[in-house]
């Protein structure tokens, strides 16, 4: 009779604790799905960082009830990119992207098979069988930003410590799972892998690859900013860079609110100095 009722205990603290857990998520996933649905402006922006920062606290405290929950784990990933990306000031940005890396990796940990394949193969090895799109996806791009962050001496530091290719095995298998996740995400952070490398520059791959995501998603701003930023400056096309920019300027922010507006306040600061080109 004390085993059964032992037993009954258990299993109603694991409910409580479960549905404690899935509060805190649901509540996170209520905060972010808001900020990202916001339009961005100056006016807005301490309160839309605010609720983003709410949002990750609570990821967090839902990750201390179950610290293998991949879910979590992404969306820490993604919260903390979200955030660098628009809401930090340049010197805080890269800590950041580093914490997003961190959870992206743990995400991608998760996995047993990953974890054997990592152990007895490498990483590279590791994410060719990853299935985890948004484990693999936010790895890479707060690491990618990160390393971007740090200059170019810190970049060919990273590519000479191998840093290259395991940002080039991510990227390649969410291309391979997802092409159009997130509008397009694996297209435009290929394009500029190709455009950033410091020893083997592409710019005809990272054009082809942001021809296709503008096709896909061309509502999607940071699509035609990339193509911008990564082909059409480097390639000194200033005549289509005003156009296009202009375009990004001109066109309606949903059905992504959030990003494009950011991505319309860039491309008029961008504009602003391709002009006297």
């Amino acid at each position: 009779m004390k085993k059964a009722l032992g037993a009954i205990m258990v299993l109603v603290a694991l409910g409580i604790l479960g549905l404690a857990q899935g509060d805190l998520v649901a509540q996170a996933d209520a905060l972010f799905e808001e900020v990202w649905l916001s339009p961005y402006t100056p006016t807005t922006a301490a309160e839309l960082r605010a609720k983003l920062e709410s949002a990750i606290d609570l990821y967090l405290r839902a990750l201390n009830l179950d610290p293998q929950n991949a879910y979590i784990l992404n969306m820490l990933a993604r919260s903390y990119y979200t955030l660098a990306d628009i809401f930090l000031p340049e010197k805080e940005k890269q800590a950041v992207h580093e914490q997003g890396q961190i959870y992206g990796e743990r995400s991608l940990r998760t996995d047993a098979e990953f974890v054997r394949v990592e152990r007895e193969k490498g990483f590279v090895e590791a994410v060719a069988i990853s299935t985890d799109i948004a484990a693999l996806y936010w790895t890479y791009a707060n690491w990618a930003r990160k390393i971007d962050l740090g200059g170019p001496f810190y970049l060919v530091a990273r590519a000479l410590a191998g840093d290259d290719k395991k940002l080039f095995a991510l990227m390649t298998r969410c291309l391979e799972l997802d092409r159009e996740y997130l509008a397009g995400g694996p297209l435009r952070s290929m394009a500029a892998y190709y455009s950033k490398h410091p020893f083997s520059k592409d710019y005809e791959k990272a054009r082809e690859l942001l021809q296709e995501a503008m096709a896909l998603h061309g509502d999607y701003l940071e699509n035609q900013l990339f193509y911008v930023e990564y082909y059409l400056i480097p390639k000194e096309l200033w005549a289509e860079a005003r156009t296009v920019l202009e375009r990004i300027i001109a066109s309606p922010i949903e059905p992504y609110p959030l990003m494009n507006s950011y991505c319309q306040l860039k491309a008029a600061k961008l504009l602003a100095e391709v002009q006297t080109k």
